[in-house]
């Protein structure tokens, strides 16, 4: 038997080289088949987990020399964090062998894997699970880089040293040489982009490569975000599948791909399409379907404040994109649906947004031509819900990140040049509901919009933002509210019609309350107006017409100050760059107001707090013009309670007009007439002036009620009023801040009643005054002029108005007579002298009692006291009757002939001296006349006779003194009674008073 040697040699070169294949066959199936797996396993972890620096692990290495695939399961790259970081199941790779010859180029039929887990880690400092290894793999590069930056710092001795004497000798030729023109020196071309990248492509081609199928399955990708409180893992599954890959001029069906990526929660990603790598370019489809935002939202927990508890996004697109030049990606046909959108701010169980629908559809994208348009985008009943605090609106800062600095909220420019141009041709917002809950009044208080629809058409944004809209909604569950517009950005033009209606002030409640202590308990707004905006500094233009209906305001008493059954105003314009406002006609009716002084004597304008202390708010004053208003049937009502019975007066059916107000200058006409407390008619005409202050009015007012006038006489003359009718005609005018006032005031049958007690009356017989001013009709008729400086702080209308009273009242009644004066033509009829010594009225005496009876005729309210009176003149008069008397009883016995006719007769001289030297005791000498003629015989007597009426007069008794006094008072009443026919009940006698001011009667005035 031949040995395998001997076998060898006898074979042929033929046979030999068949056995030689075929035992390099098997060799290649052992190495290949066995042997290689096992050493590629082992290198492999080996190589990986020393350049990692992790630990790898791969289970098995599978190689078909056969079919020339490879197996790879198993694999798995160890991680402290996520386990692990990159493995999967199964990797397999079938190549081509025979494609690849025939066509020349590597041919694979197919590359799949199957279970692939990626896990990527996040921490707090945003730190990744994968930054070791990315530093350890940029470590070479970086010392390559090095190294290669010290060979290049690095020269030889040799070649320094040949360099330097080249160098020595060319400098000194330098400088001896002359300067020359510079040389043109050749301009390279330009060379276009795009020439150049081809040119680098062809330069460095792309491998040519061809797989028929590339594929992916039962992938998943694994994100932990560990930057919050508690890690948040989000899993998203991942297959894809490319057909027919090839890197060299595809036919239409190669370089097919389709990825398919399945959500958290059920939601899928397919994306399709094809692409080529010379030049890169690719074209396809990419949808989403009922991906649920809300695991992906747990992603964004630490960084944002919102949550999304419920939502599903949807969307379409093809696409094209090309690097070549001039080109570049272009989407069309695309769509977006947002269902079920749900958004709030941590920590919050009511959502802000709320957004059952949002879609989008027809959007087109062009980078090269730099456009987005969007032909429709629908938001279908959304629920907004906003809160208003001290820091600001909760929506404005609902999506911005939590440590956003304020760098990262400048705006950078745009490196590429020119802008964007964005064109939205309809944006709907249908049957919203929109909720602000402003916390910066107390209590908290909402205003919704509902029912809202808005549609913004034409809207570009680019070089200019423009658009319109048009849009209504219901504020506050009954207003209607309608709007519709145009406008643009740079510059500024924005131009809007709106129209409200029944829109409900109590909505607006707080927010009045907040700025003035008033409630709105009921009321409603319209308008209907065109409000312009226009300029860098913007200028507002309002046009068209507003009105008020059912208004109710309430003090924080809960009393009502106002109400208003109706106002309309219509030609209403205001510019704001002339601060000017101008009204054409306002028509009020129903107006009803009320002042109330409060017990501590604060009015309405007080306890509001509006009385004039905002102080200037800088910039122009503003201009306003009434062309016309008019006010029908209302009433303006005053109550005092400071008062100590409250006061209250009002003007009822009130109808006034204005015409041609201005502040800016010009004087308005004025007209007013209506009915103090519903049946005193009050008409008033005249012209007035805002700036300067003037006013020129005149006013009638007749047969007011004094009965409601008993607070103010109360306090002021200490009694309430019984009964009287007040009428009034004035003048009053007001210039430079200086009023003067003509007043006429008339009050009929004026009787006052009962007694008030009050520490401000006057003190004084008001009741007496008043019937001396009261005439025989029951008219009190006074001229009441007022003037006074306005500018005084203490100056006061209503001061001065009952200041003049009281003084008037206080005359009448402390010098009554003074004011009777002028009807008993102008004597003071206060006394009335009788003859001295006499009882019977004399001719002067009667006289005058004439005159009083005519001036009590003229005030049946008055009665008189009569006070007879005596004086000296009354004593004299006794003295000489007794001293006539005894002389004539004396030597002569004859009848006194009288003081003159004794005295001018000497033998009654010579006894009138000799009675004085008797009663006296003392001679004629000391009477100090010399002389013994005629003449001082009678000058004598004179001064003898003085002298004893002197004496006698002293010696006159008090009683007889009293009875004259007595027998002239009543002496006067009868001749008054029995004479004048005055009624006797009006005339009564007083004390008499010896030793008084006069020689007759003392008349008091009193009242009925």
């Amino acid at each position: 038997m031949d040995t395998p040697l001997q076998w060898w040699r006898r074979q042929g070169w033929g046979r030999r080289t068949v056995v030689i294949c075929l035992f390099l066959y098997v060799l290649y199936l052992v190495v290949v088949g066995l042997i290689l797996p096992g050493w590629l396993r082992g290198k492999a972890e080996e190589e990986l987990s020393s350049l990692l620096g992790r630990t790898v692990t791969v289970e098995k290495v599978s190689l078909n020399p056969f079919v020339l695939s490879a197996t790879v399961e198993g694999f798995d790259i160890a991680d402290d964090r996520t386990d692990t970081l990159l493995g999967f199941q199964r990797l397999f790779v079938n190549a081509q062998f025979w494609s690849s010859l025939f066509h020349w180029r590597p041919w694979v039929r197919e590359i799949s894997l199957d279970g692939l887990d990626a896990g990527l880690w996040r921490g707090k400092g945003g730190e990744l699970s994968i930054d070791d290894i990315l530093a350890r793999l940029s470590q070479p590069a970086a010392d390559a880089d090095s190294a290669d930056t010290d060979n290049a710092d690095k020269k030889s001795p040799d070649t320094v040293a040949d360099s330097e004497p080249e160098q020595q000798d060319v400098a000194p030729e330098q400088e001896q040489q002359e300067p020359q023109e510079p040389q043109e020196q050749p301009v390279a071309e330009e060379t276009p982009a795009g020439e150049a990248d081809g040119a680098q492509q062809q330069e460095s081609p792309v491998p040519a490569l061809t797989v028929d199928v590339l594929q992916l399955t039962a992938g998943q990708v694994r994100f932990i975000d560990a930057t919050g409180e508690e890690p948040v893992t989000l899993t998203l599954p991942v297959e894809f599948k490319v057909e027919d890959l090839t890197t060299r001029t595809p036919e239409q069906e190669d370089n097919r791909y389709a990825l398919n990526i399945e959500g958290p929660d059920g939601g899928t990603l397919e994306w399709s399409g094809r692409f080529n790598l010379l030049p890169l370019s690719t074209d396809g489809q990419l949808s989403m379907t009922q991906v649920d935002l809300v695991s992906f939202a747990q992603l964004l927990r630490s960084q944002f404040d919102f949550r999304i508890p419920s939502g599903h996004l949807a969307l379409s697109a093809d696409y094209r994109f090309s690097a070549e030049q001039g080109q570049g990606l272009t989407v069309s046909n695309g769509s977006l649906e947002l269902d079920n959108l749900v958004i709030r701010r941590a920590g919050q169980e009511e959502a802000n947004l709320t957004l059952p629908r949002i879609a989008v559809n027809g959007v087109s994208l062009d980078t090269v031509a730099r456009e987005v348009t969007v032909p429709e985008v629908r938001i279908s009943d959304a629920v907004v819900k906003a809160e208003l605090d001290q820091e600001g609106l909760d929506l404005a800062t609902l999506f911005l990140p939590r440590n956003a600095s304020e760098e990262d909220d400048e705006n950078t420019e745009d490196s590429a040049g020119a802008p964007w141009r964005v064109t939205l041709q309809t944006v709907a917002l249908e049957q919203a509901q929109l909720t602000l809950l402003d916390k910066t009044v107390n209590p908290a208080t909402p205003v919704a919009l509902t029912n809202t629809n808005l549609t913004v058409t034409d809207v570009t944004v680019g070089d200019q933002i423009s658009w319109h809209w048009q849009g209504d909604a219901l504020l506050a569950e009954s207003g209607q509210l309608n709007h519709s517009g145009e406008g643009s950005l740079s510059p500024l033009n924005v131009s809007a019609a709106i129209k409200a209606d029944a829109i409900p002030l109590p909505a607006f409640a707080p927010w009045v309350k907040q700025a003035v202590p008033i409630t709105v308990r009921s009321g409603q707004a319209s308008a209907d107006v065109k409000v312009d905006v226009s300029g860098e500094q913007p200028v507002v233009t309002v046009s068209g017409g507003a009105g008020l209906n059912n208004l109710d305001l309430l003090e924080g008493n809960g009393q009502s100050f106002a109400k208003l059954a109706a106002m309309q105003a219509s030609g209403v314009s205001v510019n704001t760059a002339e601060h000017r406002a101008t009204v054409a006609n306002i028509d009020i009716s129903g107006l009803d107001l009320v002042n109330r002084v409060d017990a501590q004597g604060r009015d309405l304008v007080s306890r509001l707090g509006t009385g004039g202390g905002g102080g200037d708010a800088g910039g122009p004053a503003w201009r306003v013009g009434l062309k016309q208003v008019r006010v029908k049937n209302s009433k303006l009502a005053h109550n005092d309670a400071s008062l100590s019975k409250p006061f209250a007066i009002s003007l009822e059916q009130w109808n006034s007009t204005v015409r041609n107000f201005d502040t800016g200058g010009g004087r308005a006409a004025i007209t007013l007439n209506g009915k103090v407390n519903g049946n005193a008619p009050l008409k008033a005409e005249g012209t007035v002036s805002p700036d300067p202050l003037f006013l020129d009015l005149k006013m009638d007012f007749q047969s007011y009620g004094m009965e409601g006038l008993t607070p103010y006489t109360g306090r002021f003359l200490g009694y309430a009023v019984r009964r009287g009718l007040l009428s009034v005609n004035s003048t009053v005018k007001i210039e430079n801040n200086q009023l003067e006032s003509r007043s006429t005031v008339a009050a009929d049958r004026f009787f006052l009643g009962d007694r008030v007690q009050s520490d401000e009356a006057v003190n004084a017989p008001v009741r007496l005054g008043l019937s001396v001013l009261r005439d025989s009709s029951g008219m009190i008729n006074l001229p009441l002029n007022v003037s006074g400086d306005m500018n005084d702080p203490s100056f006061s209308v209503t001061g001065l108005v009952f200041t003049v009273i009281k003084n008037v009242l206080v005359k009448a009644a402390t010098a009554p007579f003074s004011l009777l004066s002028s009807l008993a033509g102008g004597k003071d009829l206060e006394q009335i002298a009788f003859p001295a010594g006499e009882a019977m009225p004399g001719a002067e005496t009667r006289q005058n009692l004439a005159t009083l009876n005519d001036v009590l005729s003229k005030r049946p309210g008055l009665s008189v006291a009569l006070s007879g009176q005596t004086n000296d003149e009354d004593r004299a008069a006794f003295a000489r009757q007794a001293l006539g008397e005894q002389l004539s009883e004396g030597l002569f016995r004859g009848d006194w002939p009288g003081e003159q006719a004794a005295l001018a007769d000497s033998r009654w001289g010579k006894r009138i001296v000799k009675e004085f030297e008797s009663r006296f005791d003392t001679d004629s000498a000391e009477l100090g006349v010399e002389g013994r003629d005629d003449e001082a015989d009678a000058r004598r007597a004179r001064l003898a006779w003085e002298r004893l009426v002197d004496a006698a007069a002293k010696d006159v008794n008090a009683q007889t003194l009293r009875t004259l006094a007595a027998q002239r008072a009543e002496n006067a009443r009868n001749e008054l009674v029995e004479q004048h026919g005055l009624d006797a009940g009006r005339v009564r006698l007083g004390e008499p008073v010896v030793d008084g001011k006069l020689a007759g009667i003392q008349l008091g005035l009193g009242n009925d």
